[in-house]
C-alpha cells in the first residue's frame, strides 16, 4: 500500500528543523530529487520505506506526514 504525502506538513517540519531539501535528503538516505517531487507534488503517493525513513530524518510518526 502507498502512502500520500501531507507536503506542506513535510515541508513545515523540514523548515522548522531548519533542514534544507538537501539536508533532509542525506539524514533519510534518499536523493535530493525524491524530496524535492514528494514536496512539489510530482510524486503523489510513496511506498512505506521512504515514508519511514522521512518521519525517521525528521523525528515524527509515519502518520504525521503521510495519510493512507
Amino acid at each position: 500500500m502507498l502512502l500520500i504525502p501531507k507536503r506542506e506538513d513535510i515541508k513545515r517540519i523540514r523548515e522548522d528543523l531548519g533542514l534544507s531539501m538537501n539536508a533532509l535528503s542525506s539524514k533519510a538516505e534518499l536523493s535530493p530529487p525524491s524530496i524535492y517531487r514528494i514536496e512539489s507534488g510530482i510524486t503523489q503517493r510513496v511506498n512505506p520505506h521512504r515514508a519511514k525513513a522521512i518521519a525517521k530524518a525528521l523525528g515524527c510518526k509515519i502518520s504525521d506526514i503521510f495519510e493512507k
